[in-house]
Order: C-alpha cells, then sequence, then structure tokens
C-alpha cells in the first residue's frame, strides 16, 4: 500500500502536534545533559507559545511533514535572528527544531524536511542557514554533514557547585 507524505508550511491547527514535537527534543536534550539543558518553568506553555507565535510569524516558518491520513509525523522549526555581536554573526535564518518520528526516518523525508527549510530560509530572505546540534546526537549530526552543513562552532561548559544535581543524566 502506498503511503502519500507531504511537507507543507504548520498551521495553528497544527499547534498541538508541533508543540509535542518541540517538547520532545527538550526532553530529548535534558536526556543528554541536565545540568545544560534544563527544565523552565512553565516548560510545555513556552514552548507551544514560541511555536504559536512562530507559526504566525512572517519571520519564521513552521513546516510539517504529514502522513496521507492527515497525521503529523514530524515537523522544522526555521527562523531569521538578527544580527548578533556576541556570537559575531549577520542576520540569517536558523533551523531551530528538526523532528521525524522514528517509523519515518532512514526513508529520505530527513533530506526531504532539510530542503523544504532551506527554500523556508531562502522565502525569509537569509542566504544562509545556520543550527545548533547536541554532540550526543551523532545521527543528526550525519544527516546534516552529508547534507552539507559544516561545523562551526563548539560549545563547551564548566561546571562547579553541586553536581548531585545531574542526576546521572551527564553523558561524557
Amino acid at each position: 500500500m502506498l503511503i502519500v507524505m507531504l511537507i507543507r508550511e504548520a498551521t495553528i491547527d497544527d499547534l498541538e502536534s508541533v508543540a509535542e514535537y518541540g517538547l520532545r527534543i527538550v526532553r530529548q536534550h535534558q536526556a543528554y545533559n541536565l545540568m545544560r539543558f534544563v527544565q523552565l518553568p512553565n516548560h510545555e506553555q513556552q514552548v507551544e507559545d514560541a511555536l504559536h507565535d512562530a507559526i504566525q510569524s512572517p519571520r519564521a516558518t513552521v513546516l510539517v511533514v504529514e502522513k496521507g491520513n492527515k497525521t503529523v509525523v514530524g515537523f522544522a522549526f526555521i527562523k531569521m535572528e538578527p544580527m548578533n555581536l556576541e556570537d559575531i554573526t549577520d542576520e540569517a535564518a536558523w533551523l531551530h527544531d528538526i523532528y521525524l518520528d522514528a517509523e519515518v526516518r532512514g526513508g529520505g523525508w530527513g533530506k526531504r524536511l532539510l530542503d523544504a527549510s532551506v527554500e523556508a530560509a531562502k522565502k525569509l530572505g537569509s542566504h544562509k542557514l545556520m543550527l545548533h546540534v547536541a554532540t550526543q546526537n551523532t545521527f543528526a549530526q550525519e544527516l546534516f554533514r552529508a547534507y552539507g552543513f559544516a561545523p562551526t562552532m563548539l560549545e563547551m561548559m564548566l561546571h562547579w557547585g553541586d553536581s548531585s544535581a545531574n542526576d546521572d543524566r551527564c553523558i561524557e
């Protein structure tokens, strides 16, 4: 049986699904290192509010991957960010989030979602697409490198104080 899938811009009707994917990314990163990726107050509401604003913003694009039965199975969040003196960056589009359900990974949908993200960045007026990826997320790093992304920065952290707060979830 042929299953039709498509990538399209998200609407407010997609907010619940998109916010759930955003929270999956939060939990994934917190599992990597809770000292770096902290639990924020009202985290769920903050994720939903940010994605709500992004769906409606002319400076952002939220994409969804949809199966034929109109089930959302992934998303990407691209946003134009202003020049940043601290990071020494000019105005550019950033791929803040990208996520696909495990059931559709490995079928070329990651590349297709990156293709759509690049097109969204161009529509936003950017000449490049930037992203961050967790050092532990080797699957995503391989996808990004194969697509043509090149590493440009390595974030590092020094922590002092009560290391028990990490709850054994800091992966070395």
